[in-house]
């Protein structure tokens, strides 16, 4: 059986685990967080865009020569170059780089659900399919991006230190640019939640709008940029992400609304979290005509739902236990279709694997990659790509 399904197996046990048994949450949270961090960090070759990271790894210099356009003159962003060039200079090879990020990641997770998240277990368990799979074990750059913004960045948002956190989404960013986006935060502190409802609604009829053939000529002709176009005319909608992220943001609001109606006063970080997390569906809403350009960009805030979940289910009366139970269950959902989704995409599947069975090739037996791809000719490929497009042989030796 997969190691990744079986690291979720264990989550899900240990969130079950900690919501009856509240006196072990330390010693579960701390043997799931190690098995998540060792199937993270000792992973080789894994991860729909390892191989084209490695090959990136390979074509950055170990010099910086600023004379030749090093800072703006090739992808990928600076920050995750200058990370690279830092590992080259000792001859690491690049499972020694996906490692260290690997670690500095959990670390980072770590002290977002310390200090924010009640049921750290449970937390962990949220985290996988959304952030963990998707981001962490693939998408490296913004994985690495998304968790300098739980572990450094939220802190600033929530105390209300913009100086720091423009100057971390600017470092966020030189990693993968769509970190940016988190600049709205500083405006959507001031906005009462109300109001934040009627940009969520607003954001669903823009995006509508935006799906009629005349409004997306019109938008073409208005800003003629390869990003519009390729945005606008090269799209494809998902059903079922729409439909799942509608439906999760309309459970937590509702239970949001009872416990405003119940209480009369919710705690003001609390706010603060799901105001952030409702950026994320605006964002979504606003681009859902083309899947890949809302998910890059909701999912930054969307990390942020394992804290609104937990925060708002605290009190487990019956409202809390009903929305519990639909978010394991979508968590089930999304985890096993995820993996699967990386079985698929690492091309595990044309030789019978599924989320269960996807085999797990760590740093330790690194040929086993060759019974499912040539590594070093898909490799090398890449590299050969990578030069000629982004024109690296300006500043190879």
């Amino acid at each position: 059986m997969s190691f990744y399904f079986l690291t979720f197996v264990l989550l899900a046990a240990g969130a079950l685990l900690e919501w009856f048994r509240p006196q072990y949450e330390e010693k579960i949270y701390w043997l799931c967080w190690g098995v998540m961090t060792a199937c993270l960090c000792f992973r080789f070759g894994q991860g729909v865009d390892y191989i084209t990271y490695h090959a990136i790894y390979e074509t950055i210099p170990t010099v910086i020569d600023l004379s030749q356009g090093y800072i703006c003159g090739f992808y990928p962003e600076i920050g995750w170059r200058l990370l690279c060039a830092l590992f080259k200079v000792f001859h690491a090879p690049f499972w020694v780089l996906t490692m260290t990020v690997g670690l500095a990641e959990m670390l980072l997770v770590h002290r977002f659900l310390k200090k924010y998240v009640p049921m750290k277990v449970a937390g962990l368990f949220l985290l996988y399919p959304v952030l963990f799979v998707t981001y962490m074990v693939s998408g490296l750059r913004q994985g690495f991006a998304m968790c300098l913004f739980l572990g450094v960045l939220l802190p600033f948002y929530l105390e209300k230190k913009w100086v720091s956190y423009v100057i971390g989404v600017i470092v966020a960013s030189s990693f993968h640019n769509v970190g940016y986006a988190w600049l709205v935060l500083v405006i959507a502190y001031y906005l009462p939640i109300w109001m934040m409802g009627i940009l969520t609604g607003l954001s669903v009829a823009v995006g509508v709008i935006i799906q009629i053939e005349v409004v997306q000529q019109f938008i073409v002709n208005l800003i003629p940029v390869y990003h519009m176009k390729q945005f606008l005319l090269e799209n494809e909608i998902s059903i079922f992400a729409v439909g799942e992220r509608l439906i999760s943001f309309g459970v937590l609001f509702l239970l949001y609304l009872w416990i405003k109606k119940k209480q009369r006063l919710v705690e003001h970080q609390t706010e603060l979290l799901l105001k952030a997390y409702m950026c994320g569906v605006c964002f979504y809403m606003l681009m859902f005509g083309n899947a890949y350009y809302a998910s890059r960009y909701a999912i930054i805030f969307k990390i942020l739902e394992c804290a609104v979940v937990l925060v708002l289910i605290k009190d487990r009366d019956f409202a809390a236990k009903g929305v519990c139970s639909f978010f394991a269950v979508l968590t089930l959902v999304m985890g096993c279709k995820n993996l699967n989704a990386m079985a698929d995409t690492c091309g595990y599947s044309e030789f019978g694997k599924n989320f269960l069975t996807t085999p797990y090739i760590s740093i330790f037996n690194q040929d086993a990659v060759l019974e499912y791809i040539s590594y070093e000719d898909r490799l090398w490929e890449i590299y050969g790509y990578n030069i000629e497009d982004q024109q690296l042989w300006m500043i190879e030796e």
